[in-house]
C-alpha cells in the first residue's frame, strides 16, 4: 500500500525544523522498555536459563553471550527508532495522553535527522559486535540478518511491514525465536530444540498485547493510512482469536518438550502456566475486541483509554509468564 507521507522530511506538517537533540529524556522513550522487556529482554532471559539447561554453568561462554545481548538489544532499540521515524504521520493522531505516549518527533524534543544519525551509530556498533562474533560462531550472520529483517523489514519506510496486515502473525512471534535461540547459540554453539519451543511459547503469548495494541491504535492506524489487520478486518475479533491460537499451539507443544526434557511433570508444568497466562490474555483480548466493536458502531471516545488499561494488563500477565517458566525450568531442571 502506497502513502503519501513524505518519509524523510525532517520539516514536515508541524514538525520543528530544530529539536533538543537526542537527551536522556528521548533515549528514555525511543527505549519504550514496555516493549524492549517483554519482548528482547524476556527472550535474552529464556535464552540463558536454556543455555545453563544445555552445557551448564561452566560451558557458557559469557564474552559472547554478552556480546550477543547488547547487539540483539541494539537492533530492538533501532527497531523503535526507526518505527518512531516511519510513524511520525501516524503519531500526531494517536491519543498519546490517553495510552500514556509521549511521542518526541512529534512534540519537537528531536528531529528525524537526530533519529537517523543515532540510528547509524546502533548499526555501526551491531555490525562490529556481530563481526567479533562470526569469528566464534559461523552461523552468527544468518541469524543477525534476521534481527535486521525484523528492525528494518517491520520499521523501515521502504518497506512498512507494519503498514500490512498479518505482521503479528509472521514477525512479532519469531522476534522472540530470533533472539532467544542466537543467544542460545551465541552462548553455546548449540542450535537448541528447547530454546525454539519455549520462544516460541512466549512469543505468542507476549504478542497477544501486541495484537490487542493494534485494536487501540485502529483509528489513528486508519487516519495514517496503516493498513493492519485490525483496520483492514474491523469487525473481526483479532485478540480474542489469537488467545485461542495461543492457547492450541501451547497444547500441541506438550509431547515435544516431553521428549526433549525425558520428564513429563516438568513438560506438563511448562505448558499448564502457558496455557494459564495465554487464558487470561485471551479474557483481556476479548474484552478489547468488545470495546473495538462499540466504537466500531456508537460514539466511544474513552475507547483508547479503557482498551489501553486492558492490554497493559497483558503485558503484565505476558511478563509473568516469562518469569514463571524461567523459575520452574531452573527449579525442577536440575539446572540450580
Amino acid at each position: 500500500m502506497k502513502s503519501d507521507i513524505h518519509w524523510y522530511d525532517n520539516n514536515g506538517a508541524n514538525s520543528p525544523a530544530i529539536g533538543d537533540g537526542v537527551t536522556l529524556r528521548t533515549f528514555w522513550r525511543i527505549l519504550r522498555i514496555e516493549g524492549l522487556i517483554p519482548f528482547t529482554g524476556c527472550a535474552i532471559v529464556i535464552g540463558l536459563v536454556v543455555a545453563l539447561w544445555e552445557v551448564g554453568l561452566s560451558g557458557i561462554d559469557w564474552g559472547l553471550f554478552v556480546m550477543t545481548v547488547v547487539a540483539t538489544l541494539f537492533i530492538h532499540l533501532d527497531a523503535h527508532i526507526w518505527n518512531d521515524i516511519t510513524d511520525l504521520e501516524v503519531d500526531r493522531h494517536e491519543k498519546s495522553r490517553e495510552t500514556g505516549r509521549d511521542r518526541p518527533l512529534v512534540s519537537g524534543w528531536a528531529t528525524v535527522c537526530d533519529y537517523k544519525n543515532l540510528s547509524l551509530l546502533i548499526t555501526i556498533l551491531i555490525i562490529v559486535l556481530a563481526a567479533f562474533l562470526t569469528m566464534q560462531r559461523i552461523y552468527i550472520p544468518l541469524l543477525f540478518i534476521m534481527g535486521f529483517f525484523f528492525d528494518y523489514g517491520y520499521n523501515h519506510p521502504r518497506i512498512a511491514l507494519s503498514y500490512h496486515p498479518y505482521t503479528e502473525w509472521y514477525i512479532f512471534p519469531w522476534l522472540v525465536v530470533g533472539v532467544t535461540v542466537t543467544v542460545v547459540y551465541a552462548a553455546t554453539g548449540i542450535f537448541s530444540l528447547l530454546a525454539f519451543i519455549l520462544s516460541l511459547l512466549h512469543g505468542l503469548t507476549v504478542t497477544c498485547f501486541v495484537v490487542s495494541m493494534m485494536r487501540r491504535d485502529v483509528n489513528s492506524d486508519r487516519v495514517g493510512r496503516k493498513n493492519t489487520s485490525s483496520v483492514r478486518h474491523p469487525e473481526l475479533p483479532h485478540s480474542t482469536s489469537y488467545g485461542i491460537v495461543t492457547l492450541i499451539v501451547s497444547v500441541l507443544m506438550l509431547y515435544p518438550l516431553y521428549a526433549i526434557l525425558g520428564r513429563m511433570a516438568l513438560a506438563y508444568a511448562l505448558i499448564l502456566t502457558t496455557v494459564i497466562i495465554a487464558g487470561i490474555n485471551t479474557v483481556y483480548g476479548a474484552r478489547i475486541d468488545q470495546l473495538c466493536t462499540r466504537a466500531l458502531y456508537t460514539a466511544f471516545p474513552d475507547f483508547e483509554l479503557k482498551a489501553n488499561e486492558l492490554m497493559v494488563q497483558q503485558v503484565g500477565a505476558s511478563m509473568i509468564h516469562a518469569a514463571a517458566i524461567i523459575m520452574i525450568l531452573l527449579t525442577f531442571g536440575e539446572i540450580l
